[in-house]
């Protein structure tokens, strides 16, 4: 299938930085050597070990098996464009309330067992399926063909805003924010402002934030480019977000040279 056609065609820096792993790192306390009291370590009951190890190996068979890539046992069918996608009900209605609302009632999805998706990437769609099977999703836009990340990201981030999947609009907030700082001086970044701010509500601040934010801190630079004085005359909302956090950023103190004692 071609590639998200939004930022397609832009000439100059672009932002096409793979998208970086995202890691957890665990910490170990070191106990401490003048207590005198051993402090009370949590404990981890049988049956939670239990239920960690079964779901591990649950999405290890699935895709260790291939199970999302074949099909097979596959009770539901995710139709976008020419594509398709056989998925299972239990791994994509227990991480998506939106699925699992349509199955719960009598939508005809429910009869069917299969659900059409409007107009969405398909690679969006396929990032959104791969997150539910424990499959980190690629930044640029997988096998399908590289595009900006700072583009797909904006478009996982909304997909997942739509069909309820929270824990993948965090992760593609945080892959959002690091292609924002990695790629805030490309040519790609003002028409990506322009895209979030069409595709969120107001009252969510999560990719804008991370926009205004960046923007305030690389003002200077930026307004001495075109493009985003462009978006800044077409695009009221994030203008008028702009004024507001310099407005409340701490002015540095002014400093003049006296006329007279030659002294700053």
């Amino acid at each position: 299938m071609p590639p998200i056609k939004k930022g397609k065609g832009l000439k100059g820096k672009r932002c096409d930085s793979p998208s970086s792993t995202l890691s957890s790192v665990e910490s170990q306390a070191s106990p401490g050597s003048h207590s005198t009291q051993t402090s009370a370590q949590p404990t981890t009951s049988r049956c939670d070990m239990d239920t960690n190890e079964g779901i591990h190996a649950l999405f290890t068979s699935l895709k260790g098996y291939g199970y999302l890539a074949s099909g097979q046992f596959a009770d539901l069918t995710i139709r976008v464009a020419d594509e398709e996608f056989k998925v299972h009900k239990v791994i994509v209605c227990g991480q998506s309330e939106f699925f699992s609302r349509m199955f719960s009632s009598d939508w005809k999805e429910n009869v069917n067992n299969e659900v059409k998706l409007g107009e969405v990437d398909p690679s969006a769609v396929e990032a959104m399926i791969h997150f539910m099977y424990g499959i980190d999703y690629d930044s640029s836009g997988s096998s399908r063909g590289r595009v900006s990340p700072l583009f797909f990201n904006a478009q996982i981030y909304a997909l997942a805003e739509e069909y309820e999947v929270q824990k993948l609009k965090e992760l593609a907030k945080e892959k959002f924010a690091t292609s924002v700082r990695a790629c805030w001086d490309m040519d790609d970044f003002p028409p990506v402002i322009v895209e979030v701010y069409n595709t969120t509500p107001s009252a969510d601040r999560g990719l804008r934030d991370v926009i205004v934010n960046t923007c305030v801190e690389h003002i200077e630079p930026l307004l001495l480019k075109e493009a985003f004085l462009d978006v800044l005359e077409s695009c009221n909302h994030f203008a008028a977000d702009i004024a507001r956090q310099l407005a409340s950023k701490p002015s540095k103190p002014s400093k003049y040279r006296c006329s007279q004692c030659g002294y700053a």
